[in-house]
């Protein structure tokens, strides 16, 4: 009886070691996975503010959890801060409500935005994955990809 115990025990042992073995090497994947599915839920949030656009008449403003929303020609949605430069933080927090997906407590933001026609903002993660929200001449994009650190 005492040896069938030992057995599951160096069983369990051996068994958790591989585990924690082998998450070094599938943590790069889980975390493009996560990231993958970060870009999906941002680029699905803006087409649900572009429904909502179509559906309610078009309109140009929207307050939605006390942001204020601004929307393009084409029904995507854009957020000003009050001089009128684009808000990458309000508009992450507007595309990606839930914001635990990615590591917004260390999250680099950059608004790369350099005229009317071109909204753009990079959210950098400290380990070097971007995601890139884009507005360009009424096309919406969200990109992902890495910084090339050497």
């Amino acid at each position: 009886m005492k040896a069938i115990r030992i057995s599951w025990v160096a069983l369990f042992v051996i068994l958790l070691a591989v585990i924690l073995f082998q998450w070094g090497k599938m943590e790069p994947e889980v975390e493009d996975t996560a990231l993958m599915m970060t870009s999906r839920e941002i680029l699905s949030s803006a087409n649900e503010f572009k429904n909502y656009w179509v559906v309610d008449g078009q309109p140009t403003h929207l307050m939605k959890d006390g942001i204020e929303v601004t929307f393009s020609r084409l029904g995507w949605p854009v957020v000003f801060d009050d001089n009128g430069d684009l808000d990458c933080q309000q508009w992450l927090h507007l595309l990606l409500p839930k914001k635990d997906k990615i590591y917004t407590d260390s999250i680099n933001i950059n608004d790369v935005s350099k005229n009317q026609a071109l909204y753009r903002c990079e959210y950098r993660a400290p380990n070097g994955k971007i995601i890139s929200i884009m507005l360009n001449n009424g096309a919406f994009k969200v990109s992902i990809g890495f910084l090339n650190e050497n």
